[in-house]
């Protein structure tokens, strides 16, 4: 199958829209395994990323698992689009939660949004483990470098 970054990209923002419009139901699940549950079925939403598109400088240092973030910006629009992919589901998923919130922002906007409380507002981060937790932070600190560019 052939990789195109175009189409990749708006595959990825559909599903991200998606995931995103799954916010509010993710938030009411009463237990985390339902919340777990529901994330993993959010995952398999995503297209996948072929690991020759992934480049090494998109490794997300500080993952139990391998993670890729990868930032494309529209000068013509002024709109910040992201890719990821990573081995682990849950990661994935956790990426899509953090990132449908900010996927096509404007860069004013995207300046102005505090990513850990995209988070926090559904109540995931107190459920994961030391090392995920780690790994989280280590994607917020990407996008805050990204942020500040």
């Amino acid at each position: 199958m052939l990789f195109r970054l175009a189409s990749t990209i708006d595959l990825t923002a559909e599903a991200l829209r998606q995931v995103e419009q799954s916010l509010p139901e993710l938030a009411q699940q009463g237990h985390w395994q339902e919340r777990y549950r529901r994330l993993m079925q959010l995952a398999k939403q995503l297209p996948a990323i072929p690991e020759e598109h992934r480049p090494n400088s998109a490794l997300i240092d500080g993952c139990e698992s391998r993670a890729w973030l990868m930032h494309y910006h529209d000068g013509a629009t002024d709109k910040h689009y992201f890719l990821f992919e990573s081995d682990a589901r849950i990661v994935k998923a956790l990426l899509a939660v953090l990132l449908c919130q900010i996927n096509g922002m404007s860069t004013a906007d995207l300046k102005n949004t505090k990513l850990e409380q995209c988070l926090q507002r559904l109540h995931l981060t107190q459920h994961l483990s030391q090392s995920r937790a780690r790994g989280l932070t280590a994607v917020i600190q990407r996008l805050k470098t990204i942020q500040s560019s």
